[in-house]
């Protein structure tokens, strides 16, 4: 006998509810678990009858309408958790994250400092801020100001442990790139991340011993307008950026983003990249950094080869408008990951691993994430970075998963990119 459909217990097409899906994964069901607990509710046994609605006649039932009473209560509680927004998510409250709870509402601030465009700046602290107190039962303020990209803000917040101030930022987020150099300087915590969400957080997305939480994945591709650029659909390779006729078609980063993965010699190696690097710089039509979204939606740059993320289509401002797209190469498809860590000397230590949470929540991973960043987490199973990936992984294409042990098991990369930037800087 075939597994009763959900549509014929709720009477309505399950896809048009998604409320209903996030509903089963509150309760802990899979769907298959939960159509066979429905179908044994209600699964004739031999000499059960009861009368229905066909006209009068019998029809075996079983004798336990208890049962399916109940089974049928457990499918519409998960209908109406999963109907709920986003907004009502709220923590499952372990020990260790009540303390931390505990500590953050006596510290009752978060600082931030980062671009104007990570995690949405001001309009993001927002609401992460709302995110937080909501999820978390607090009552925190989050004091946002603009500071320097990654590899400076990092070495500002090394300055200030040197000398013996609080970090001008309570939540420090990089790639592994930023980050390695500062890994044996002690100026990161380490923190049991598992145990303050165990529901969602895994031994596979902590990193560095418990110093750095994965919290989306970049991959890097060829960012451009769809309509200045829709030849970029054609590209596949990044032996077709060499074709004569896309010369002085696109723009690339000034330090050569992605590249530098390349370079290692398990990959292309520096011999390759470079010889590669000497033909691409032919072909370059000018230098755009990766803030230049809103230049490259204008039609002003048509391409960026390769972006930092491959994430601004996705975000809310673009995302579903037919502006912006994004090629992977499948000769140079990266899952770069990005972290987040808590300083040392951080002034609101408790305050910032609330906020890290927050960002790996489902509500975080949506509103912040993916809405300002244009990304999630591969690691998660709603990720639709994961099923961008899975996709092009199933059509043959090999990623080069940029972890932080990945990064320290290659070093010089990032010196060798150096040089290798100034092929395109000094054409």
């Amino acid at each position: 006998m075939d597994l009763l459909r959900l549509e014929d217990v709720f009477s309505l097409p399950v896809q048009t509810d998604p409320g209903i899906l996030s509903g089963f994964f509150f309760l802990g069901f899979s769907f298959r678990e939960a159509n066979e607990a429905v179908l044994a509710s209600i699964q004739p046994k031999n000499g059960d009858t009861t009368p229905t609605g066909t006209g009068g006649k019998a029809t075996p039932m079983s004798k336990r309408p208890m049962r399916k009473t109940i089974v049928l209560a457990i499918l519409l509680t998960a209908a109406a958790v999963g109907a709920m927004p986003a907004q009502a998510e709220i923590a499952a409250m372990t020990p260790a994250l009540a303390q931390v709870v505990a500590g953050a509402k006596a510290e009752g601030k978060l600082v931030m400092r980062s671009t104007i465009t990570m995690f949405g700046g001001p309009e993001g602290a927002k609401v992460a801020q709302d995110g937080i107190n909501r999820m978390f039962g607090t009552n925190l303020t989050i004091e946002w100001s603009p500071g320097p990209a990654y590899g400076a803000l990092a070495a500002l917040i090394y300055q200030e442990m040197q000398a013996g101030h609080d970090s001008s930022t309570d939540v420090f987020t990089s790639t592994a790139v930023q980050l390695a150099p500062y890994l044996d300087k002690k100026m990161f915590r380490t923190i049991d991340w598992v145990s303050l969400m165990p529901q969602r957080i895994t031994p596979g997305i902590v990193e560095a011993e418990g110093r750095a939480l994965r919290r989306s994945t970049a991959m890097p591709g060829i960012l451009y307008n769809v309509k200045a650029a829709p030849w970029v659909k054609e590209i596949n390779t990044t032996a077709d950026l060499l074709k004569p006729q896309y010369t002085g078609k696109f723009s690339t980063t000034p330090f050569l983003g992605g590249f530098d993965v390349m370079l290692a010699p398990d990959v292309w190696g520096v011999e390759k990249t470079q010889a590669y690097i000497r033909e691409f710089s032919k072909q370059l039509g000018g230098l755009a950094g990766c803030e230049a979204t809103d230049r490259i939606a204008s039609g002003e740059v048509p391409a960026l080869a390769v972006d930092c993320s491959g994430a601004a289509p996705n975000r809310a401002q673009y995302r579903g408008k037919g502006v912006l797209d994004n090629q992977i190469m499948s000769d140079m498809a990266q899952r770069r990951f990005d972290y987040l860590m808590v300083p040392t000397h951080a002034a609101h230590p408790n305050a910032a691993m609330l906020y890290i949470l927050y960002l790996v929540s489902v509500e975080g991973q949506q509103k912040i994430m993916r809405d300002f960043m244009g990304d999630d987490l591969y690691d998660f199973p709603e990720s639709e970075v994961r099923q961008h990936a899975d996709a092009l992984a199933a059509k043959g294409v090999k990623f080069v998963d940029v972890t932080i042990g990945w990064w320290l098991s290659h070093p010089g990369l990032d010196a060798a990119n150096i040089e290798l930037a100034k092929l395109v800087r000094e054409k």
